[in-house]
Parts: structure tokens; sequence; C-alpha cells
């Protein structure tokens, strides 16, 4: 198996943790991506409106 090293029993609660932890930070990877991609035309809009506003 991936990352196992011979005598190391599968699935300790160590990994299981790792594995959970691994699993939020998708989730929350995920769910920021979702948000900017909802917030990306006001926040085009604001750039738009710096740069106006810088030159």
């Amino acid at each position: 198996m991936e990352g196992q090293m011979m005598g190391e029993v599968p699935a300790s609660s160590d990994e299981t943790g790792e594995r959970e932890a691994a699993e939020r930070r998708r989730d929350r990877r995920r769910r920021l991506g979702q948000v900017l991609l909802d917030w990306s035309p006001v926040l085009a809009k604001i750039a738009t409106i710096v740069m106006q506003q810088l030159s």
C-alpha cells in the first residue's frame, strides 16, 4: 500500500486522523474555490474600478 513501510499496521488512529484532516482541507479548498467563482464578477468589477482610479 502507499506510504506504508514493512511492519506497519494499516489504518492506525494517527493515519485515520491524518486522512480525515486531509479530507477536511480538500472540502475547505473546494468551498473557497466555489466562493471565489461565485464572487468573481464582483471582484472583477472592483478591480476595474480600482484600475480606473489609479490611472
